[in-house]
C-alpha cells in the first residue's frame, strides 16, 4: 500500500501545501533568464518549497540557451565551464593556454576567444546529452547576434511536481 504524502506544512504544522508555479530568475552577463518551476506554498504561513527537479531542469534549459545564444560574457563562460564539468586548469590544458588566461576570461580582464567559447559551449551541451555542432556554435558566435536582455526559458513539467 502506497503511503500518502501529507499536505500539511512542515514549518507551521497547521496550513496545507498548495501547488503553484514559482518564477525562477537568474542574471548572467546583464541578461535575466526566467522560467516557471513547480512549487508549493503553505496557505497559512506562506512558506514556499521549490521543486528540486524543476530547478535542475531550469539550469539545464539555461545552459542550452547560453551555449546556443552566440553571445556570452565572462559569467556565462564560467557557467558553461562548470556545466561541462571542467576545472579551469583542465580547460587551460585543452586549449593550450595558461590557467591565468582562463581566469582573466572569467573575470572579464581579457576578451573571450571564440574558439574557447565554442569548445566550452559544445562540451556543456555534450554533458547534457544535447546535440552540439561545433561548426554551428562557431557560426552563431561569428554572426554577432545577441539575445534580448530578458530571456524566458521553457522548462518541461516535472512528473509529480
Amino acid at each position: 500500500m502506497k503511503k500518502r504524502r501529507s499536505k500539511k506544512c512542515e514549518l507551521c504544522g497547521v496550513g496545507e501545501r498548495v501547488p503553484f508555479a514559482y518564477l525562477v530568475k537568474r542574471e548572467i552577463d546583464g541578461r535575466t533568464y526566467t522560467a516557471e518551476v513547480p512549487a508549493t506554498r503553505c496557505n497559512k504561513c506562506g512558506e514556499v518549497l521549490i521543486s528540486g527537479p524543476g530547478l535542475v531542469l531550469f539550469d539545464s534549459a539555461l545552459t542550452v540557451q547560453l551555449a546556443r545564444s552566440g553571445s556570452i560574457g565572462p559569467r556565462g563562460f564560467r557557467w558553461l565551464r562548470g556545466r561541462a564539468g571542467l576545472e579551469a586548469k583542465k580547460l587551460a590544458a585543452l586549449l593550450d593556454v595558461s590557467p591565468g588566461t582562463v581566469s582573466r576570461w572569467e573575470n572579464g580582464k581579457k576578451p573571450l576567444e571564440r574558439r574557447a567559447v565554442a569548445l566550452v559551449a559544445s562540451l556543456a551541451l555534450e554533458a547534457l546529452g544535447e546535440p552540439a555542432s561545433t561548426r554551428d556554435l562557431l557560426g552563431q558566435l561569428a554572426s554577432g547576434r545577441k539575445p534580448g536582455r530578458r530571456v524566458r526559458l521553457d522548462v518541461p513539467r516535472v512528473a509529480g511536481g
